[in-house]
């Protein structure tokens, strides 16, 4: 069962921060369905404050995916924790990018290194400003660097000729 709820989470989240930020959605969601009396609360009428509305779709298509897999909210709810603890199984690469992207690019990302690199793997994006012109990422505990700062540096030499050529005529 757990293997099928990880399958459903991971249908649609691409990162190891919106993971961990839709299982506290769901945690706080169960919490309240489960465990107060005579409540009917939807999932928006108890998160839509907490999240983006990308977030709060995400998390409203994990709730119709369990209940047409007849997986029940309990249970669910039981799994979370154990969830999260098996983050660190799930593969994953840590991609530096110069710029936050929206969520849709995000997504994008995320299909690419599932459909060409691993499937089911996690990306965990940080902001680094040296990464203009590109990108790094590590994979396997190796940093790749494929930032235009990487590459003048590698080809300074040929750089500074090449502007010498142009200044100087």
């Amino acid at each position: 069962m757990l293997v099928k709820i990880v399958s459903i989470m991971l249908e649609n989240t691409y990162t190891t921060d919106d993971l961990i930020e839709r299982i506290g959605l769901m945690r706080k969601y169960y919490g309240v369905k489960l465990f107060t009396e005579g409540n009917t609360a939807t999932l928006a009428d108890v998160v839509a404050s907490e999240c983006e509305p990308h977030t709060l779709t995400a998390v409203e298509q994990w709730e119709e995916r369990f209940a047409e897999s007849d997986v029940q909210s309990i249970v669910v709810y039981e799994a979370l924790d154990t969830v999260q603890e098996e983050l660190a199984g799930i593969p994953s690469v840590t991609l530096y990018v110069p710029v936050r992207f929206d969520a849709e690019q995000v997504e994008s990302f995320g299909a690419w290194f599932r459909e060409n690199v691993q499937p089911n793997m996690l990306l965990s994006l940080r902001i680094d400003p040296r990464a203009t012109g590109g990108c790094g990422f590590v994979w396997n505990d190796v940093y790749h660097d494929f930032s235009l700062h990487y590459y003048l540096d590698k080809e300074r030499d040929a750089v500074t000729e090449l502007v010498n050529e142009q200044v100087h005529g």
